[in-house]
């Protein structure tokens, strides 16, 4: 048409501005409909957390909503137990621990390693009561930890998972984690001891560094050694690690194990790992495969096994 001199160029941009214009409300309407939908699911799930039951019931200290009475052990020694603890994951065929049976005594510190999918990390959750066992039991000292009320739980077990889940809030708040008990010197005993205060101490606002929600911002190496200082922060008798440092480079690691070598005496460590430096921490091994134990002993006779095999 601009060729034809049907149309000028200064036609062509008006009507190119004046059809901007009136798509851009529908622009609009479709980003609003977008926020709209996701506000609804952030409601949805917001009133799924809200409506659902608490893990104590308000009127009866040491119950759990709906799961009978609790036990109250506020101090547990360490003790960790297996009996013939078999387990499956919801829509599995095949089961992920089949029969497993040892027994931890207080204060030892017990290495777990196997290959990818073995079922080493299941036994974490189990002793954390994250999940329940098929058959068989989990006993922590004398009870069983689908019996130990939650409270008590979480006082006597420390715990770094794979997945490090940091909340918006500043740092001396996620390795406090909202225990008053915890004091900022207790904070920073325990972020020394992980190596965090190591990178903290180079932030202008210390340890009053807002973070992002997940820790975003953070290194994967940086996020585990806050989540490491928010497991010792209290003198908690048993810590369980799995892979606590899978995220670290060499250096922050072999720092990380002298240091916790002398801290982790009387403590009941149960680690979960696939780096064989992280063995120095422990004193026997188990080895998992297929969800069965196949070795089971002490360290440097176990590794050694492993090498001839």
């Amino acid at each position: 048409l601009i060729a034809d001199q049907a149309l000028s160029i200064g036609a062509l941009v008006a009507a190119s501005m004046l059809t901007g214009r009136a798509v851009a409300p529908l622009n609009q309407i479709a980003a609003l409909l977008t926020r709209l939908s996701h506000t609804r699911s952030a409601y949805r799930a917001l009133g799924r957390v809200m409506t659902t039951a608490g893990e104590a019931d308000g009127d009866t200290p040491g119950r759990r909503a709906g799961d009978g009475a609790s036990l109250r052990r506020p101090v547990l020694a360490g003790r960790i137990a297996f009996r013939r603890v078999s387990f499956r994951y919801p829509g599995a065929t095949t089961l992920a621990l089949e029969d497993v049976s040892f027994d931890i005594a207080p204060g030892e510190r017990v290495a777990i390693i196997g290959k990818v999918g073995s079922g080493k990390s299941t036994i974490a959750r189990l002793v954390l009561g994250l999940y329940t066992p098929e058959s068989g039991a989990v006993i922590l000292d004398d009870a069983d930890v689908r019996q130990l009320h939650p409270d008590d739980l979480r006082r006597n077990v420390g715990s770094v998972l794979q997945d490090v889940v940091l909340l918006s809030g500043t740092i001396r708040d996620n390795i406090a984690l909202g225990d008053a008990a915890i004091d900022d010197p207790s904070v920073l005993r325990a972020a020394r001891l992980s190596g965090a205060h190591d990178f903290i101490a180079r932030l202008s606002g210390g340890y009053d560094v807002l973070l992002a929600d997940r820790g975003e911002g953070l290194s994967g190496g940086q996020r585990q050694a806050i989540a490491v200082a928010r497991a010792l922060a209290k003198p908690r008798p048993m810590l369980v690690f799995d892979e606590p440092t899978s995220a670290m480079d060499a250096a922050s690691e072999h720092a990380l194990i002298n240091r916790l070598e002398g801290a982790l005496a009387g403590r009941t460590l149960l680690l979960v790992t696939h780096r064989q430096s992280m063995l120095r921490l422990a004193t026997r091994v188990i080895v998992i495969d297929a969800g069965r134990i196949a070795r089971d002993g002490p360290r440097d006779s176990v590794l050694q096994s492993l090498a001839s095999a």
